[in-house]
């Protein structure tokens, strides 16, 4: 019985990919395991996104609990398709041995017109695992917010020219 649920969850799931980890402990994408999206960023989808801005967590449209809200989440792209993850309290803590090949370094985004998508590799179960699943994430832009919402939560990050430094 065990064995049949476990099957059935791996079907219903993306592809699984097999990532080994470096010397330092980071998953590390392969050959096998790459991005799909591979865009610069045009120039008319700069005026779009900001490259040199944090893009912060805000918390409204939802309860979160005291621990969300002092350590909301950090994006930061690159005009090479890349962006970075980091939350407010560990910013730059993993920067020495983390890199753009790193699953836990961020991944790759792409804009069509005013929609923006985030592809990422993660855990298929934790953090101490050797198979992560890909996932595309679909938010919009507006002005100077990005708003991802899935069937469960809306998730609003906010352009900021500096990290604020009450939250720490």
């Amino acid at each position: 019985m065990l064995i049949s649920c476990f099957l059935i969850f791996l079907s219903s799931c993306s592809y699984l990919y097999k990532i080994e980890k470096d010397k330092f402990g980071e998953p590390i994408l392969n050959e096998k395991a790459k991005y799909t999206f591979n865009e610069r960023l045009s120039n008319e989808n700069s005026k779009k996104i900001d490259t040199i801005a944090y893009y912060m967590q805000i918390f409204e449209g939802q309860y979160y609990n005291e621990s969300e809200m002092k350590n909301p989440r950090i994006i930061i792209f690159h005009n090479d398709g890349f962006f970075k993850r980091e939350s407010l309290l560990y910013y730059g803590y993993h920067d020495k041995n983390r890199d753009k090949n790193s699953v836990y370094y961020g991944g790759k985004y792409k804009i069509v017109d005013y929609k923006i998508y985030l592809e990422k590799f993660y855990p298929l179960r934790g953090d101490y695992t050797k198979y992560y699943t890909k996932e595309i994430s679909k938010g919009k832009i507006e002005g100077d917010k990005l708003i991802f919402e899935d069937k469960n939560s809306i998730t609003i990050f906010q352009k900021r020219k500096t990290l604020l430094k009450n939250f720490r």
